[in-house]
C-alpha cells in the first residue's frame, strides 16, 4: 500500500481526536487542538492530492478523500468513547505526616467549580451513565462537554458558587475557633478537589465530622462518603452529621422568613409561591430516599409556615430545576392560571448557585408566558445566610459534643 494512504488515514485519525479536544478542552489548549486538527486535515488533504497524481485519474484522490473522512470519523469515535476514563481524576494520598491533633469538621459540597473544568463535567456524566439515568452516545458526548463550557463562558467571570461554600466555611471556623477542643474547618466537593477521601488522608487519624451542604443523602454525597470511609485511616473516627440541615425548624423558618420580607401581608392572599428544588433522576431514588424524605419534611414545613403567614395553600407550589416535575414554567404557568398577581420563586434546598439558577431559571420564566400584568421575583438560593451558617456551626457543636460523649 502507498505511504500516501497510510497518511490520508492517519491525517483523518488525527484530525477527529484534535477536534475532540478542541471540543472538551479549556483555553489555550483547546485552540492548540483546533490547530492541530487543522494541520492534520491539511495533511490528509495533501495526501490524497499526492494520490491523483500517483495514479493519474481523480478517482484516486476521491478515494483518499473518502479514506481520510472515514479515518476521521473513527478517530473522533475512539477518542470520544475515550474522554469518560480520561478525565477520570487521579487521587493522591497525602502522607501521614500531615496528620494534626484535635478534631476536623469537614463541609462537603457538590458546588460546581470557579471555571470550567472536563474533569468535574466528567464526573458527573460518569454518575448518570453508571445510574442509568442518562445514555452517553460517543458522537455525542463532545457537544455536551461543549455545551457546558459555553453555560460557563456565559457566567462572564469566575462562578461564584464556591466563593459561597468558602464564605460559609469560614464563618463557621471563625465560630468554632472559639470551643474545646480546638477543631479545624475544611472544604471538600463532591466532583472536584479537594475531595473527600483525600481531606480525610492528609488529616490522618484525627476525628472527622462531616456534614453535607447540599442534597444531603442523595447519591452523589452517598457515594463520595462511602469512598472516604473506605479510604480513611479509621473508619471509626468519620462520623456524618445527622439528621440534615434541612430537619432543622430555624432553617425552614428563615426560609419562610424570606419570602415573607419580599411580600407585604395585605399581598400574601393573592401571592403565588414556587418552592424550587434541584431534582434528581428516577434512577437515584432508591439510593436517596434519606434525602427526599429530608427534602419533603423541608418543603411540608415551609408550606404549613407560609400559611401561618397569610399565604394561601393553593398557591404555594413545588417545583424542580431539572428531572422531577412539574418544572419552574409548569409551576409558573399553574400559578397564574389559578389567578396569582405576583409570583415568588424561591430556591428551597439550593444553597449555592450553579449554572441553572445563574443561567437557566430567567429563561424558564420567560418560557412560561404568563400575563405582563403578573408581577414576577426571582430569589437567590441561600448563599451565606447567617441562620444558615448558625444553623451549620451549631449541627458541627453538637456532633462534636456527641462524640466526645461517646454517644
Amino acid at each position: 500500500m502507498s505511504i500516501l494512504w497510510i497518511a490520508s488515514a492517519a491525517g483523518g485519525l488525527a484530525a477527529g481526536a484534535c477536534l475532540v479536544g478542541a471540543l472538551v478542552t479549556r483555553p489555550p489548549a483547546n485552540l492548540l487542538a483546533l490547530v492541530c486538527a487543522g494541520a492534520a486535515i491539511g495533511a490528509a488533504a495533501t495526501a490524497s492530492m499526492g494520490l491523483v497524481a500517483e495514479y493519474g485519474t481523480p478517482l484516486a484522490g476521491i478515494a483518499g478523500f473518502v479514506f481520510g473522512c472515514a479515518a476521521f470519523a473513527g478517530g473522533y469515535r475512539a477518542a470520544a468513547s475515550m474522554l469518560l476514563d480520561a478525565l477520570r481524576p487521579s487521587h493522591v494520598r497525602p502522607s501521614a505526616a500531615d496528620a494534626s491533633d484535635g478534631s476536623i469538621a469537614v463541609i462537603l459540597s457538590d458546588a460546581e467549580p470557579f471555571r470550567y473544568s472536563p474533569q468535574h463535567t466528567a464526573a458527573r456524566l460518569e454518575r448518570l451513565e453508571r445510574s442509568g439515568s442518562v445514555r452517553l452516545t460517543p458522537g455525542l458526548l463532545p457537544m455536551i462537554f461543549l455545551a457546558e463550557r459555553m453555560r460557563y463562558r456565559a457566567v462572564r467571570g469566575p462562578h461564584p458558587a464556591r466563593y459561597v461554600v468558602e464564605a460559609v466555611a469560614e464563618a463557621v471556623r471563625q465560630r468554632l475557633a472559639r470551643s474545646a477542643p480546638p477543631t479545624s474547618v475544611g472544604v471538600a466537593y463532591v466532583d472536584g478537589s479537594p475531595r473527600l477521601a483525600d481531606l480525610l488522608a492528609r488529616s490522618g487519624p484525627q476525628l472527622a465530622v462531616v456534614l453535607e451542604l447540599g442534597p444531603a443523602g442523595s447519591l452523589p454525597f452517598v457515594e463520595v462518603c462511602a469512598e472516604a470511609e473506605r479510604a480513611a485511616t479509621n473508619p471509626t473516627n468519620l462520623h456524618l452529621v445527622r439528621p440534615s440541615i434541612w430537619r432543622d425548624q430555624r432553617l425552614a423558618q428563615r426560609f419562610a422568613d424570606r419570602i415573607c420580607e419580599r411580600v407585604p401581608h395585605d399581598e400574601r392572599q393573592s401571592t403565588g409561591v414556587v418552592l424550587l428544588g434541584a431534582g434528581m433522576p428516577d434512577e437515584w431514588r432508591s439510593a436517596s430516599t434519606a434525602w427526599e424524605e429530608d427534602e419533603n419534611y423541608f418543603l411540608t414545613r415551609a408550606v404549613l409556615l407560609l400559611q401561618e403567614a397569610g399565604f394561601s395553600q393553593n398557591m404555594v407550589r413545588p417545583a424542580w430545576v431539572e428531572w422531577q416535575t412539574p418544572s419552574l414554567s409548569e409551576a409558573v404557568r399553574h400559578l397564574a392560571a389559578i389567578g396569582s398577581a405576583r409570583i415568588v420563586v424561591a430556591p428551597a434546598t439550593i444553597v449555592q448557585p450553579d449554572l441553572s439558577t445563574l443561567i437557566d431559571l430567567e429563561r424558564e420564566m420567560r418560557d412560561a408566558r404568563i400575563p405582563d400584568h403578573i408581577r414576577t421575583t426571582l430569589l437567590p438560593p441561600w448563599g451565606d445566610d447567617a441562620v444558615l451558617v448558625d444553623v451549620v456551626a451549631s449541627r458541627f457543636e453538637d456532633a462534636l459534643r456527641q462524640v466526645a460523649h461517646g454517644s
